[in-house]
């Protein structure tokens, strides 16, 4: 491969990649005049996925309800959330995921580019994820 190729193939990888806001972040969507707080990053919600989730700022969390949207749906950030080599890590593992969403959708399942849209929360099946992290401080307060 020449170095020409190569050097192709490397902006095609870095224009594959996808570039997610921190958590924390908080934004202003096209049309809207409410703020969203960013929780959620690349989400997939009945087939379509979607690149952020987020509660209506200052509010938060009401009736689990969350918005989800995607980065060409954001007409301003407000303010950008904390971010560290830990969320570095993350970002690797979702563009990762999201490059083998796209690649799916190219063969044949439908990944849409869909209007923002709010959801229920729906409850973790089986095994609660945090329960070790509870079991921990119950010990603390012993």
């Amino acid at each position: 491969m020449t170095v020409e190729r190569l050097k192709q193939a490397e902006e095609a990888e870095q224009e594959e990649r996808h570039g997610f806001l921190p958590l924390g972040s908080v934004v202003l969507l096209r049309g809207s005049v409410k703020k969203l707080l960013i929780v959620s990053r690349a989400s997939i919600v009945e087939d379509d996925f979607f690149d952020y989730g987020a509660f209506l700022y200052p509010e938060g969390m009401i009736d689990s309800n969350i918005a989800y949207f995607n980065q060409s749906d954001i007409h301003r950030v407000v303010f950008e959330g904390y971010a560290d080599d830990d969320n570095e890590l993350a970002l690797e593992i979702l563009n990762n995921a999201y490059l083998r969403f796209r690649q799916q959708g190219e063969q044949g399942s439908a990944a849409s580019d869909s209007m923002p849209m709010a959801v229920e929360s729906r409850p973790v099946s089986g095994d609660d994820p945090f329960a070790s992290v509870r079991d921990l401080m119950d010990d603390d307060d012993a």
